[in-house]
């Protein structure tokens, strides 16, 4: 459905499943997602006339990052602008910045704490994130942890060789309902009545049984009766009802969405046809880890933090640089090796790359780009040890680059039959 047609490795799942939250429901701290920043962000632990911004940790459980900056701002009247957007299945930290509002302490809401640590001589950007270290335990099913170490293991080395796919995660699509990139598609074909409808509609069986009554009667988008019945974890559904009801224009409706949201929608896919692409490049045998001269490239440094766009000339250093293949988008143009899966895919899609620029929504357009086909890990660390004092499980300590997923790395090793079972 999401574009997962394949996995890297031939190692067989372990069987288990990844503890988001443990009996109890005493939160997630078995899903602990950290920022990473870079170096150059300069942060003072004093306000001078050159570090004015103030910077803070946002630490936050069970809300995703939009909700919890709604949420702070209609407790404390706070704005702040997030480097990374974190789901609301984990525990997160992650550091937001505020143009001018200095708060003199922590402040808590219901999902979140807010903590000053300094101020920076600018507001902090995604240029500046490097990316995410995960602290995760995962149950087992099995023989009590020797043989699923060893297999876990050997993902690991996999993961360390640059042998696994760069594929965008569950949660890029939406984990319980994945809907986002269907309404993204549909944006991108100019269907944008269908695309309110997929978004208000779309059911899935993982939903709760009274999220899946409210989106059948909401079908043929009578939404008078419906509206009163919304509840209140799908505000999403609620605005755009709301914004049909107005003026039954479906761009208006869907305007009445965060800007982050709506770019959203045709991200997904542009990652869902990333996917498929990929999962027909390893299926086809070809070696994702290693360029060949003339292919699309990132250079990467001795901590696997990316750099530059290049092409590879077959002389230089190989482990310095991990091949690319190129997203869709308004600017794609067929180039390097993998640029066929791409052109196949869009093909099979009905879309074109003129297709991704939406005049009449020219926010969400996607102009392309491109996308290492490895999955690096940052400081090529993976830690796996048997989580003593918790039975049968294990926890990993690792780190992605931002962009690249946590499930994804998880998924190679679990090989689920089920992803929303095994706690994806």
């Amino acid at each position: 459905m999401i574009g997962l047609e394949v996995y890297s490795t031939g190692v067989e799942g372990v069987k288990g499943r990844v503890m988001r939250r443990r009996r109890g429901n005493d939160g997630y701290h078995n899903f602990i997602v950290e920022e990473v920043i870079g170096d150059w962000a300069s942060i003072s632990k004093v306000r001078d006339e050159r570090h004015r911004y103030p910077v803070y940790l946002l630490r936050k459980e069970g809300i995703d990052t939009i909700h919890a900056l709604k949420e702070l701002e209609s407790t404390h009247g706070i704005r702040l602008n997030p480097l990374g957007l974190k789901d609301a299945h984990a525990s997160t930290i992650q550091y937001v910045t505020s143009g001018s509002r200095v708060i003199g302490g922590e402040l808590r809401t219901r999902h979140c704490t807010l903590t000053p640590i300094g101020y920076s001589d600018r507001m902090l950007r995604k240029r500046d994130l490097v990316g995410n270290r995960f602290t995760i335990t995962m149950e087992l099913e099995d023989d009590g942890g020797y043989g699923s170490l060893e297999r876990i293991r050997s993902i690991a080395a996999s993961a360390r060789a640059r042998r696994l796919a760069n594929f965008y995660g569950y949660q890029r699509f939406g984990s319980m309902r994945p809907v986002t990139h269907l309404v993204g598609r549909e944006i991108v074909r100019r269907r944008f009545r269908d695309a309110v409808e997929l978004l208000l509609t779309y059911t899935s069986e993982y939903e709760d049984e009274r999220s899946r009554g409210v989106r059948l009667s909401l079908r043929g988008l009578d939404l008078h009766a419906a509206l009163e019945h919304i509840p209140y974890h799908m505000d999403m559904e609620r605005e755009v009802a709301m914004g049909m009801l107005e003026s039954s224009d479906p761009i208006r409706a869907l305007r009445r969405l965060h800007i982050g949201v709506r770019r959203l929608f045709v991200e997904a896919y542009q990652a869902y046809i990333f996917n498929r692409a990929l999962s027909m490049i390893i299926r086809d045998g070809y070696d994702i880890s290693t360029p060949c001269n003339g292919d699309i490239c990132f250079r990467v440094d001795e901590g696997n933090r990316g750099g530059e766009l290049v092409r590879y000339d077959g002389c230089s250093d190989a482990s310095r640089v991990v091949p690319a293949m190129q997203l869709a988008g308004f600017a794609f143009k067929p180039m390097g090796r993998f640029c066929r899966a791409i052109s196949s895919v869009m093909m099979d899609e009905g879309v074109t790359a003129k297709d991704f620029y939406v005049r009449e929504m020219q926010e969400v357009s996607v102009e392309g780009g491109f996308r290492p086909l490895p999955l690096l890990l940052l400081d090529g660390r993976f830690d796996v040890e048997a989580d003593e004092g918790r039975g049968r499980s294990v926890r990993m300590v690792f780190a992605l680059p931002k962009g690249s997923y946590a499930t994804i790395l998880l998924r190679e090793i679990i090989k689920p039959v089920d992803p929303v079972a095994a706690g994806f």
